[in-house]
């Protein structure tokens, strides 16, 4: 029994020891043939990477270069491509490489240039770079306005368009004079700006499928959620209606400036709340003329902002600059005759609307907002 024992035994640490150097004993490398060493093979092309925002950020020049580098790569016929691949070189055909560039309003393409050529799109314009002088021929302007609209009017800005200049039209005629649909379209507005700058800032690198849908869609339906909440909740909606122009008024004083007239981007937040909380205190001590004011501006800058859609002056990119902290998205502001038109409207539309809706509910009926004063009929006489 005890030999029995000591044999197994021996077999069990026979079969550890063997069991051990199975991992300790490395096998031969093969032999390097001594006429493959000096022998360079080309090494495939790395993938392009889309890298997000650095720290020290592109000015403005750089950003509109990207924007004219993209609308080449963009709009360049690939035909012509295809019979330059066929007469390049082997030499020239290693350094080339696939390249997913942006093409703007949401759209990419993936088209095939040298390395030495890429634009690879590193750098974003800052609000903390100062740039007095930013040269832009017409190429340039051009492809600034083509990387914010596109080409032409897509249904998406046709229709948003349409709806900002009823909105600002209502606002600036009627703003005062009604109570409850001024709160619904108060709630309106802010619902979808609101999940407009949340869908843009989280929006992936490719876009959202149906990305124009997804945008129209998803903000209307908030938007009309706001909206109905405001009609009901009265008490609150009413000094959403100066917190919306306070909005819209540090925005507008904002836009100024090329890059923004504040240019720290914690400044610019801590500046629209600021000016959000102004007016709301101004409707607490002021309520009548400062809802008047605040319906008359609202209703002027939606409708400068409807305008643009169309017009295509590049007045949107001081709201896309303020709001759009995507790191794949990249927005530059710089203003000429147009813009500066656009933002000198604003005031003349405003001035006019104060004028029109101080002169009929406040000289004329004699009316309060959201109260229907009622003439007290004397009693005849016996």
């Amino acid at each position: 029994m005890l030999s029995r024992t000591l044999s197994i035994v021996c077999l069990i640490v026979f079969f550890l020891i063997s069991h051990s150097n199975a991992y300790v004993i490395l096998t031969p490398t093969p032999t390097i043939n001594s006429n493959e060493i000096n022998v360079s093979r080309p090494s495939p092309t790395t993938a392009p990477v889309y890298k997000k925002r650095i720290m020290k950020r592109a000015n403005v020049q750089e950003t509109l270069s990207l924007y004219q580098d993209w609308a080449k790569d963009c709009n360049e016929n690939e035909k012509e491509n295809e019979k330059e691949d066929i007469k390049g070189n082997e030499k020239l055909r290693q350094l080339w490489q696939t390249v997913t560039v942006y093409c703007g309003n949401n759209h990419v393409k993936t088209v095939t240039k040298t390395r030495t050529e890429t634009a690879v799109a590193t750098q974003t314009v800052s609000p903390d770079d100062n740039d007095n002088d930013v040269k832009c021929d017409d190429q340039c302007w051009s492809d600034y306005l083509w990387h914010t609209y596109g080409y032409g009017i897509s249904v998406a800005q046709g229709f948003t368009g349409i709806t900002c200049i009823i909105i600002g039209l209502y606002f600036m005629i009627f703003g005062y004079r009604y109570f409850r649909p001024t709160l619904g379209l108060v709630g309106f507005v802010f619902f979808a700006l609101m999940t407009w700058v949340g869908l843009v800032n989280n929006e992936p690198l490719y876009g959202y499928p149906h990305t124009e849908i997804v945008y129209i869609c998803v903000s209307i339906g908030l938007g009309i959620l706001g909206g109905i909440l405001f009609m009901f909740f009265y008490p609150l909606g009413l000094y959403f209606v100066g917190a919306l122009a306070g909005l819209f008024f540090a925005v507008y004083i904002m836009s100024w400036q090329e890059s923004l007239v504040i240019q720290i981007q914690v400044a610019r937040i801590c500046f629209i709340i600021g000016m959000g909380v102004l007016f709301i205190i101004l409707v607490i001590l002021l309520e009548s003329y400062t809802i008047i004011f605040s319906t008359s501006f609202t209703g002027a800058y939606l409708f400068i902002l409807g305008l643009d859609f169309f017009a295509h002056t590049g007045f949107i990119n001081a709201i896309l600059l303020i709001f759009d902290a995507n790191p794949n998205h990249y927005n530059a502001y710089i203003m000429n005759r147009p813009v500066i038109v656009m933002l000198a409207f604003v005031i003349v539309l405003t001035l006019c609307s104060v004028g029109w809706q101080y002169y009929w509910n406040m000289i004329k009926e004699t009316r309060l907002f959201g109260v229907n004063v009622v003439k007290e009929e004397k009693p005849p006489e016996k």
